[in-house]
């Protein structure tokens, strides 16, 4: 019995360690070039991040917006960002400082799992589709609308075959219209 016990803990050492391949990581790297890293070793965006709050600000509004759904969240003032990787059942949380996403440095990086909010079970929805719900409800307030919209036909495409998720953005048909026609 203890034989076997200690043979299965050996079992799921190798396990783990065949699944945490290591990092080829440095801190101060660029943060683009070690996302393309990451992606060519297998990780790939959390598609819960950033469920939590589901607000998106400041850089990590950029962030989704630009693709990188991986978001966790971003602190305003100082621009440190914490992205948020799975491969397999093995997290990532990388942390990055920059105030744009091209000059964003890791600072480090950890195998934690990010951690769950107590209103993530409201926000069931990818990152980038909550995030093109908020976009296009104060798109008026930054004159950003045409953008919210050529946004929206590219989320219409990623997502064309999940109708979970095209029920939601089909409820956006019609563009924004900043200033309405009054003409009748």
């Amino acid at each position: 019995m203890t034989h076997t016990w200690i043979a299965m803990v050996f079992l799921a050492g190798l396990a783990s360690l065949a699944e945490s391949r290591p990092l080829a990581l440095q801190t101060g790297d660029r943060f683009i070039t070690v996302r393309t890293k990451l992606y060519a070793d297998g990780w790939r965006a959390d598609p819960a991040a950033h469920a939590s709050t589901g607000d998106y600000d400041g850089l990590d509004r950029l962030l989704v917006q630009a693709g990188y759904a991986e978001v966790d969240y971003c602190s305003v003032g100082k621009s440190d960002c914490v992205l948020q990787y799975t491969r397999g059942n093995t997290c990532l949380r990388l942390h990055t400082q920059g105030e744009e996403i091209r000059s964003m440095k890791v600072e480090r990086w950890t195998n934690e799992c990010r951690e769950k909010g107590p209103s993530e079970a409201q926000n069931l929805l990818p990152a980038d589709v909550r995030y093109m719900a908020q976009w296009r409800n104060e798109c008026a307030d930054f004159e950003q609308c045409k953008g919210a919209d050529a946004y929206l036909l590219r989320l219409r495409k990623k997502y064309a075959q999940n109708t979970a998720v095209m029920k939601i953005l089909k409820a956006y048909n019609r563009p924004v219209e900043i200033y309405p026609d009054t003409k009748k």
